[in-house]
């Protein structure tokens, strides 16, 4: 292993800081694995070092969630990438991105939010991008995954508009993410599609129904908050529509569906501090403890895109499984490229532009995660 340390994973003993740094481990990154808890640290390191196999050198930092500490906890160990894993990130992500921008690190998280996608990129891609620096949210199967394969299908020339469906077998979401989708999918405001340039919101309490190229079945779908192609695609003079919809479990849907419904019923006349509060309520409610390590053949996903313009229609489905263990690969592989000068550009950027949808997903099918790339 290389003696240079310049990788901070915080939020580190959370479900899936602990996958990211297991993808670290098996790159032979050196890393630090960042927190408020030391023992909550000390305790991950060693969950990590089981799946590993072996000892992994990452060394452990205790910071408080606090501007001026994280800069200067950045500034002090020479961090290059910060990998931040703590959300909701909408609530809690703000002076994380504040102190990478401040101290000149490269920013990426795990986010399944539209509203902190596009908030961040608004309000700092620009300063990151006069810096030299990458701000990167959603290196997760929400929305990575999507984004890459939406990129193969506008390989087609003439394609301009996108219809993408993502779906999971067998979904396990972890206490941080069920706080995320709850406010999500309980925003009766803003969960945005594309359409003719301009983001339009879907009603967040209706089950579409989907077919997929692959089953007989017909599925239920969610806009699932909206997902992120639409706030990459927006200012690209290549897409004037995208939709995203998410078939996210036959075992999820209702009880999904049930909890919209009553957020609705009691948010008019609530400040948007006290519909915060409501979902974080509800998802401790709904928190079932963290759950197993997910599994190639268990939690299986594919995403489907489809791709139409004037004169011409295209398809392409990529499977891409354990969409949480590929969040930790996703994660390392884009501070690995980081790290060796393979940055393909600055600011804010989805990683399917920053780093190569073709190079991504070859990689990770080289890495048993996803399907081929079309011949």
């Amino acid at each position: 292993m290389t003696q240079t340390r310049n990788v901070l994973v915080y939020g580190a003993s959370g479900y899936t800081g602990k996958l990211v740094a297991e993808s670290l481990a098996q790159r032979d990154i050196p890393f630090y694995m960042a927190g408020r808890t030391l023992s909550r640290l000390e305790t991950a390191l060693g969950v990590v070092e089981e799946r590993h196999g072996k000892k992994v050198d990452a060394a452990l930092v205790s910071v408080g969630h606090d501007f001026r500490e994280l800069v200067d906890l950045i500034q002090r160990l020479e961090i290059k990438v910060l990998i931040n894993n703590v959300g909701p990130f909408m609530q809690l992500a703000w002076p994380v991105v504040e102190a990478c921008l401040e101290a000149g690190c490269h920013y990426l998280d795990t986010t399944g939010e539209q509203d902190w996608t596009a908030a961040i990129g608004e309000k700092y891609g620009a300063a990151f991008a006069a810096k030299g620096l990458l701000l990167c949210p959603a290196n997760s199967f929400m929305w990575a995954a999507g984004a890459m394969a939406a990129e193969v299908v506008l390989e087609t020339p003439g394609i301009d508009s996108l219809d993408i469906c993502y779906q999971i077998d067998n979904g396990l979401p972890s206490e941080a993410s069920t706080k995320s989708f709850l406010r999500m999918v309980c925003n009766d405001v803003s969960q945005y599609y594309l359409e003719q340039n301009q983001l339009k919101a879907w009603p967040n309490d209706v089950a579409h129904l989907v077919s997929l190229p692959y089953r007989n079945a017909i599925l239920r779908a969610h806009p699932w908050g909206g997902a992120c192609e639409p706030i990459w695609f927006k200012d690209d003079p290549r897409v004037r529509n995208c939709k995203v919809l998410t078939a996210i479990g036959e075992h999820m849907i209702d009880g999904v569906i049930a909890a919209i419904k009553a957020f609705n019923a009691a948010a008019p006349g609530m400040s948007q501090d006290e519909r915060e509060e409501w979902t974080n309520r509800m998802g401790d409610q709904m928190d079932s403890g963290e759950p197993p390590k997910d599994s190639l053949d268990v939690q299986r996903g594919v995403i489907v895109v489809h791709g139409q313009g004037r004169q011409i229609t295209t398809s392409y489905v990529m499977n891409l499984s354990a969409a949480y263990t590929w969040t930790g690969d996703i994660c390392a592989e884009g501070a690995e490229r980081l790290l060796n000068g393979q940055l393909k550009a600055v600011g804010f950027q989805s990683p399917a532009k920053a780093f190569g949808h073709r190079e991504l997903i070859q990689r990770f099918h080289e890495r048993g995660f996803c399907s081929a790339l079309p011949a």
